[in-house]
């Protein structure tokens, strides 16, 4: 079991929590237990969740890394916002196309770029 750390880098619903949960333990039943590994090890982490997504590029795969990603940022307060591995590996997942709203169908722009 993924030993939880006692402060979370934001509150979720006890349903995306124990989604997380699960991604974590997937990578302690490979022996990375604790959010000191994950933040030790990002290339070995990285290429767990290549291998639990499989080789695809479709979105499919990118929602399932970004599952993974996001339980890492969960237990690890301060990666998501700073220049690091797992956000660049981040910024690799992004959807492909908007799913709701007005703009729903269309290909996906990064924040940075979207102009209304």
């Amino acid at each position: 079991m993924f030993e939880m750390p006692t402060e979370f880098a934001k509150t979720v619903t006890d349903g995306t929590a124990a989604v997380y949960k699960s991604k974590l333990n997937k990578f302690a039943s490979y022996g990375l237990t604790t959010v000191e590994q994950l933040r030790r090890y990002p290339d070995v982490v990285i290429d767990m969740i290549k291998d639990f997504t499989g080789d695809g590029d479709d979105e499919r795969a990118r929602h399932a890394r970004r599952y993974y990603l996001s339980a890492i940022f969960w237990v690890c307060p301060g990666l998501r916002n700073k220049e690091n591995k797992y956000h660049k590996y981040w910024q690799t997942c992004i959807p492909l196309k908007v799913v709701k709203g007005p703009h729903d169908g269309e290909k996906w722009v990064k924040k940075s770029k979207y102009k209304e």
